[in-house]
């Protein structure tokens, strides 16, 4: 059936697959002069695109006179397989933790249910991902929704696709000491910072606000590292890393949760602004509860990360 994308009415037929993809049963089909003008097409064009969609079982309409004509069955799973040509492809912080691994993991397992090839790419700092969608290296990513609703507010350039809840991109954040006797950032520490990451940024400075002491340039999971090499005091980090790994030689303290903190525990999905393909590829094809089932499994350790 791919071939027909090796002809001249292959584009036209991926983007009104793309445009009913969008749509739903019972939904008006598009007129046909509609999708001429959008797409710069024939009539002919159009046509022979829609009569190929209708052969191929994608849809199935139904003339209601001067209503109009309405879709009467749609099959996502054959448009789908239009509109993605080849693979999807996302990113998303370093599976450090489990959490991380079981929503690498359900991902996976999602896309992989739809039939559709997901090519994922980790990548440290909220703002380096965002940037790649924003440039469309990437159809997605995986960030905390502050960060995401920080770069709608400055840019509006992206939009969320999907939200997964509280605690679903990590359960709090902790200050680490690297003193056994302080319980708080010190005038004269060396505090570690991640700039690439917005979340760290903001809790960083919110700590250090007011008192005298030197940033220390720290990618953010390598803070463990920093702190045990005498190289910074302190520094605020993902508590589940912590749990993970048991280090229970760190000075830990637990950070007041904040309202503006819940919105960083949360993981979302986002894509290019007005990319309400990608968006709806998302929701047809991610459950979310199934997404964070997945997630408790593999951080209970009662299922196997794939991904």
């Amino acid at each position: 059936m791919k071939e027909t994308f090796y002809q001249k009415k292959g584009l036209a037929i991926e983007k009104i697959a793309a445009e009913l993809f969008l749509l739903s049963k019972d939904d008006r089909m598009p007129i046909i002069s509609e999708l001429q003008e959008k797409y710069e097409l024939s009539r002919g064009t159009v046509q022979n695109a829609l009569s190929f969609l209708k052969e191929v079982g994608a849809i199935e309409t139904e003339s209601k006179g001067h209503l109009g004509t309405y879709i009467k069955e749609i099959n996502y799973q054959i448009l789908q397989s239009y509109v993605v040509k080849d693979q999807l492809t996302a990113t998303m912080p370093l599976p450090y933790s489990k959490l991380y691994e079981g929503f690498a993991t359900g991902l996976y397992l999602a896309f992989k249910k739809g039939d559709i090839k997901l090519n994922m790419v980790y990548i440290r700092g909220s703002e380096d991902r965002i940037e790649a969608v924003e440039k469309g290296l990437y159809d997605m990513a995986v960030v905390s929704r502050f960060a995401a609703e920080h770069e709608i507010q400055a840019n509006g350039n992206i939009d969320i696709a999907l939200k997964f809840g509280p605690k679903s991109y990590l359960s709090e954040h902790v200050l680490l000491l690297a003193s056994k006797k302080h319980k708080t950032i010190m005038d004269g520490m060396r505090v570690g910072i991640d700039r690439d990451s917005l979340d760290h940024l903001m809790l960083t400075n919110e700590h250090v606000q007011g008192k005298n002491i030197e940033l220390i340039e720290v990618p953010a999971n390598q803070l463990i590292y920093a702190l045990r090499e005498n190289q910074i005091d302190a520094g605020i980090w993902n508590y589940d890393e912590i749990i993970d790994k048991n280090y229970e030689d760190l000075n830990v303290q637990f950070i007041p949760l904040k309202e503006q903190h819940k919105a960083m525990n949360e993981a979302v999905i986002i894509c290019q602004k007005d990319n309400l393909v990608i968006e709806s590829i998302c929701k047809k094809n991610i459950a979310i509860e199934k997404m964070l089932e997945t997630q408790n499994k593999i951080k209970n350790g009662t299922m196997t990360p794939r991904y």
